[in-house]
C-alpha cells in the first residue's frame, strides 16, 4: 500500500511539471517556425502570427496537456498560411513541413518529461 500511495503522490508531482515541460517545447517550436517565416520572402509577414495556445483536460483537470502552434486565421496575414506551407498548383509551399519542428523538439521533452517523473520518485 505504501509503494502504491508513493506512485500516486509521484504522479501528481509530476502532473504539476508536465504544462510547464509542454509549454516550454511548445515555445521553442513556435520560435523555430517564427524564425523560419521571417526569412521568407514571400511569407514573412506569416511569422508574428504564429502563436501556440495550451489545452488541459482529462481527469480531475489534468491528465493530458496539449499544444497548438501555427498561424492564427485571426490575423489577415495568417490566411497565407496554407499556401506558405502546402502550397497550391501555382507555387507557394516554401517554408518548411512544421512537423520538422517538432520532431527536432521531441527529444527535448522527452528528456524533461523523464527528468521530472525521475524527480518526483
Amino acid at each position: 500500500r505504501a509503494f502504491a500511495a508513493r506512485l500516486s503522490e509521484a504522479g501528481k508531482a509530476t502532473q504539476k511539471q508536465v504544462r510547464g515541460i509542454v509549454e516550454k517545447g511548445a515555445v521553442n517550436i513556435k520560435n523555430q517556425m517564427r524564425k523560419e517565416a521571417s526569412g521568407s520572402r514571400h511569407f514573412g509577414q506569416i511569422a508574428p502570427t504564429i502563436p501556440y495556445d495550451l489545452t488541459e483536460w482529462g481527469a480531475f483537470g489534468g491528465g493530458v496537456v496539449e499544444a497548438e502552434i501555427g498561424p492564427n486565421k485571426h490575423f489577415r496575414a495568417a490566411r497565407l498560411g496554407n499556401v506558405a506551407y502546402f502550397g497550391t498548383s501555382k507555387g507557394g509551399g516554401t517554408l518548411p513541413d512544421p512537423i520538422h519542428a517538432l520532431e527536432a523538439e521531441i527529444p527535448n521533452v522527452e528528456q524533461w518529461l523523464g527528468d521530472a517523473a525521475e524527480d518526483s520518485l
